[in-house]
């Protein structure tokens, strides 16, 4: 008989935990929100999901990240129903000079570093690679749909404890990937909501673009869906109401990175959207304490961490590794 795991947290955390410990274990997952919903309560379906390797990262956090493209870069390869697909990023700055401090440049494919003469204003340095991005509306369903043909059991409720969690599932290890709830859930003050506001346009742009440094602006196009997410913002504002004047700051600096390729772009005419990103002022927390395995606290980069933190949650729930505290 399979040893039973309970998750609590349905988001791509907690999905890719189950993914990755489904084929050896029984798994409950216990989840306010389940795939298909759409409320702002939670963060997986409104993020942009691309996959950008966060460059201040350890060398575990970096591990990590390698492991979770390669889980996409097969999924983009092996399905497209699951949302998943390849583009071309550009990637600018203007922080620094040179690539000498990237480590990503030995993972992403056709990794090259872009002329000085081809950079807009204001930008120090610039690269070009192949990368990924990640329709949610797409990928959370198709985890859920192969959960659920490997017998993972969704229950819809939310618990205050995550020894009450333990009684629902039945399991002696619970895997905590609850997010924003990990402030109570984990007594982890450290757990901060953060605001995000983005657009969705109808467009056939088909090209991943990043600005990072003083301004955080991004082009993220969504498979399947006949358009792109353009942002972005980072705030610690608390409500869900549409920032109007962001909206047009996002599409001057969004035209100025792409000399103009959305100047034609009515404001009226695209889908705001406003999530909260599970942040946490310390870090990304992949942990275990005693029959509680933590997996919280990757604000904008979820779905970049996911299944390289499901497989480090696989290892310390087997032992193979005694603490990853990061």
């Amino acid at each position: 008989m399979q040893e039973s795991i309970g998750i609590v947290g349905a988001g791509i955390t907690g999905l890719a935990v189950a993914y990755v410990l489904s084929p050896k274990y029984s798994i409950t997952i216990i989840a306010r929100d389940l795939p298909g919903d759409l409320g702002t309560k939670w963060a997986s379906p409104w993020a942009g999901a691309v996959f950008h390797p966060q460059s201040k990262a350890t060398r575990t956090q970096q591990e990590m990240q390698k492991a979770s493209f390669k889980f996409y870069w097969d999924l983009a390869h092996q399905d497209g129903s699951s949302g998943v697909k390849i583009y071309q990023m550009t990637e600018y700055f203007d922080d620094r000079i040179d690539d000498s401090d990237i480590w990503y440049k030995t993972l992403m494919p056709d990794f090259r570093v872009i002329a000085k003469s081809e950079l807009p204003d204001g930008v120090s340095m610039g690269v070009k690679y192949t990368a990924l991005a990640i329709n949610p509306l797409l990928l959370l369903p198709w985890l859920k749909k192969k959960l659920d043909e490997r017998g993972v059991k969704f229950i819809r409720q939310e618990v205050k404890s995550l020894d009450e969690a333990r009684k629902i599932a039945k399991s002696k290890i619970i895997v905590n990937a609850s997010g924003v709830g990990s402030r109570e859930l984990a007594s982890d003050d450290a757990v901060l909501p953060v605001r995000g506001q983005t657009m969705f346009v109808k467009t056939e742009f088909n090209q991943l673009f990043m600005r990072e440094g003083s301004e955080y602006t991004y082009i993220i196009p969504r498979a399947g869906s006949g358009g792109a997410i353009l942002g972005g913002i980072k705030s610690d504002r608390l409500d869900s109401d549409v920032d109007v004047e962001l909206k047009s700051d996002i599409l001057r600096r969004v035209n100025h990175m792409t000399n103009g390729a959305f100047k034609e772009l009515d404001l009226n005419s695209v889908t705001d959207i406003v999530g909260f990103r599970p942040g946490r002022t310390t870090g990304l927390r992949v942990e275990r304490q005693g029959d509680v395995v933590h997996a919280y606290g990757a604000e904008g980069a979820g779905y970049i961490y996911s299944f390289g933190v499901a497989e480090r949650v696989r290892e310390l729930i087997e032992g193979t590794r005694l603490r990853a505290n990061l």
